[in-house]
């Protein structure tokens, strides 16, 4: 059996008190346990019961209950670089410099919390709408949110102006708003392509729009997912009015999975109202060819 071992050394500073590999050992100031090693190598710091809550726990700090004490600090050459603060109010964890928090894997920054309280995650940079960079990034500011994936990619964006939540950009060079979701009302919500004249050069009036819409194949179809529908065909449509479709006939990703197409009805709408107008000014041609003929009798 090993004997047992019941050391203390008293100093200035404290008193050490050591025992055998089944006890425990305790670093006492001022006459209060300050530092407690279990006999399961859990280390407590401000409590003789590091193991007290939580199983498995190496670390238990037991900070002062006095508001805004913190629990852990690290510092260099008398600046604070890292804090973990609690009290009644919360848990608090940081740095005491305006400098980022950042967050880092395989010796790699992955993301960080700057200065300002923006949230970024692989970038550095506050404006990726403006300066994009290679892989996610996630936006988190008093301004809003914006996500992008590539130098060439769309964005989305979350504005907290009042009465636009979502903008959309893209990146052509500069940034570019394409459009945004608001709510003109508590009740109402609006799906706004951006569409002002001072965006466009060479206006001129659409013709042929009738042609276009007698050539239209619209047609009744059942989902191979179950239920029925009414609509065009992507392909079919895109020969008539390519800008209402999105993608192209039979693609296929890397992989050989299908990349559907998909149609946005709302770019038909100019060219129906051109068709209407067009075909009422050959109703009116007709009714003034017939009222003249009438005024021949």
């Amino acid at each position: 059996m090993a004997s047992s071992i019941n050391a203390s050394t008293s100093g200035a500073g404290g008193v050490i008190t050591s025992a055998d590999n089944s006890g425990i050992l305790n670093i006492q100031t001022a006459g209060t346990t300050a530092i407690t090693v279990d006999a399961s190598q859990n280390v407590g710091i401000g409590t003789s019961s590091p193991n007290l809550t939580t199983s498995n726990k190496a670390l238990t700090i037991n900070a002062s209950t006095v508001a805004g004490f913190s629990a852990l600090e690290l510092s260099s050459g008398g600046t604070l670089n890292c804090f973990l603060q609690t009290n009644n109010a919360g848990t608090y964890f940081g740095n005491g410099a305006a400098t980022p928090l950042q967050f880092y894997t395989n010796s790699a920054e992955r993301m960080r919390i700057d200065s300002s309280g923006n949230l970024l995650q692989g970038t550095t940079n506050t404006n990726p709408i403006t300066a994009p960079v290679n892989g996610n990034v996630f936006l988190a500011s008093s301004g809003g949110m914006r996500i992008s994936q590539s130098s060439g990619a769309t964005y989305f964006g979350i504005n907290g102006a009042s009465g636009t939540q979502i903008n959309f950009y893209t990146y052509t060079g500069g940034t570019a708003l394409a459009g945004y979701i608001s709510c003109p009302t508590s009740t109402t919500t609006a799906y706004t392509s951006v569409s002002d004249y001072r965006l466009k050069d060479n206006v001129v009036p659409m013709t042929g729009a009738l042609d276009k819409v007698s050539a239209l194949k619209p047609v009744t179809y059942d989902w191979k997912i179950g239920g029925s529908s009414q609509g065009f065909i992507a392909h079919e449509l895109q020969e008539i009015c390519p800008e209402a479709v999105v993608g192209e006939k039979d693609a296929v990703d890397a992989e050989g999975n299908p990349v559907y197409q998909g149609i946005d009805t709302s770019f038909l709408v100019a060219t129906l109202v051109a068709a209407i107008q067009e075909q009422q000014a050959i109703i009116t041609q007709l009714q003034a060819d017939v009222a003249a003929l009438k005024g021949t009798k």
